[in-house]
């Protein structure tokens, strides 16, 4: 392992142990203002099971594949059906066309 590595590897460590301990603050800050507590009242009375399903259900059925953001030079679409081409190829996946 080069010297150069091993400083990456030291680097991340240390900025990993704290943005983990920034995150405990904060959730310990949290916790201190009542939103904790708060959050967890809402979501025993007003938030079912059941609703978080139907709402993440409906997240994934209303989701539109278009919204997807590719930079031009990884993706394109077919002439034929436009359908996005994330590979380079010579013809389209979904209808068979050349590209």
């Amino acid at each position: 392992m080069s010297l150069r590595a091993k400083k990456i590897v030291v680097v991340a460590a240390l900025g990993t142990v704290i943005l983990l301990t920034n995150v405990w603050a904060f959730a310990d800050l949290l916790d201190r203002l009542g939103v904790v507590a708060l959050a967890q009242r809402i979501r025993s009375e007003y938030i079912t099971g059941t609703a978080v399903a139907v709402i993440l259900t409906l997240l994934f059925l209303l989701g539109s594949s278009s919204v997807i953001s590719v930079p031009r030079r990884l993706a394109r679409q077919c002439p034929v059906c436009d359908h996005l081409l994330l590979r380079r190829g010579k013809y389209c996946g979904a209808c068979g066309s050349r590209v």
